[in-house]
């Protein structure tokens, strides 16, 4: 098995401007982390791959994935709003940052698709295909949605789509008012202990080099707060409602599974297999939830071979 890349593609930052959320609510502008590696295709024909990272993770996760993909296309891979080099939503609305305006709410899953939607747009991307690992392909599966016109295809790894799925064990706690606080204190005090429980938490064995980079999107006092924000906004009823209303519409969809994936089971990945006309089911023998980090090659592959056939 190849040995992961430790080195983060570099990014930049991009403030999107301000908008409406589905429901009509004010979304603020908010700058986010952007990395985009590869290029764009000469012949126009390979779509740009939006991929997005669920929680505690960060773009950091595809790093692989990209460097396998850079000859194929362009990936573009930013940290969700909240998350990593992004900027955090705050609590009461107003954004952290004096030259981005203010943030209405950016915490929810929702919120996120209505600003990846903005986000294309300051990119200049009129259509692309989506990759999303955990909560990050449940946004993917809202922004397409949201913008059926602009999503060509989803590639789903472990994402929960209905509301039985979530809370997984490791978030219950966090999810406690007070609880969660004193926990995440904890590990900004105890680095060993916040290492296996950033590693439960993403459902995967990793070394101490690679958790260390999800630990510090969550050692100041602000960033653990803006955390436990998205954490405690997750609320899968808008998601399961987009998904229903995709499999009515279908589009060409790729399920992505780790065999041995103990935070979700790989029965309810053939279930959205199932659901989805179509959809097409790729399971990864021995391995686990985060596939991204574990398998990044076989990721690539499947994700370079299903795109190649659209």
């Amino acid at each position: 098995m190849p040995q992961p890349d430790v080195h983060p593609l570099p990014g930049r930052e991009i403030v999107v401007p301000a908008g409406a959320s589905r429901d009509g609510r004010s979304v603020g502008a908010l700058r986010l982390h952007v990395v985009e590696h590869g290029a764009p295709s000469r012949d126009g024909k390979a779509l740009p791959l939006l991929m997005l990272h669920g929680l505690p993770a960060t773009s950091y996760l595809w790093r692989d994935v990209a460097r396998d993909l850079e000859h194929d296309r362009l990936c573009v891979m930013p940290d969700l709003a909240g998350c990593g080099e992004s900027e955090r939503p705050s609590s009461s609305g107003e954004s952290s940052g004096q030259a981005t305006g203010h943030a209405s709410e950016g915490s929810r899953l929702e919120d996120q698709a209505s600003l990846l939607l903005r986000l294309l747009d300051q990119l200049g991307l009129e259509r692309v295909a989506v990759l999303g690992a955990d909560l990050g392909g449940t946004v993917a599966v809202q922004l397409a949605a949201r913008a059926r016109d602009r999503v060509a295809a989803l590639a789903l790894v472990g994402t929960p789509l209905h509301p039985l799925l979530w809370p997984t064990p490791p978030v219950v706690p966090l999810l406690v008012p007070g609880v969660g606080e004193a926990l995440l204190a904890a590990l900004r005090a105890r680095p060993r202990l916040g290492r296996r429980v950033v590693a439960r938490a993403l459902g995967a064995r990793l070394p101490d080099r690679e958790l260390d980079r999800y630990l510090a999107a969550l050692r100041s006092r602000e960033d653990a707060a803006a955390f436990l924000r998205l954490v405690r906004a997750v609320d899968l009823r808008p998601a399961e409602r987009a998904w229903e209303q995709l499999c009515a519409d279908p589009l060409p969809t790729l399920v992505l599974w780790g065999t041995e994936d103990a935070l979700r089971s790989p029965a309810y990945g053939r279930r959205l297999v199932a659901e989805m006309p179509g959809a097409i089911w790729a399971p990864v023998a021995g391995a686990g939830h985060l596939l991204p980090a574990e398998r990044p090659e076989r990721v690539a592959e499947e994700v370079a071979g299903f795109l190649a056939e659209l």
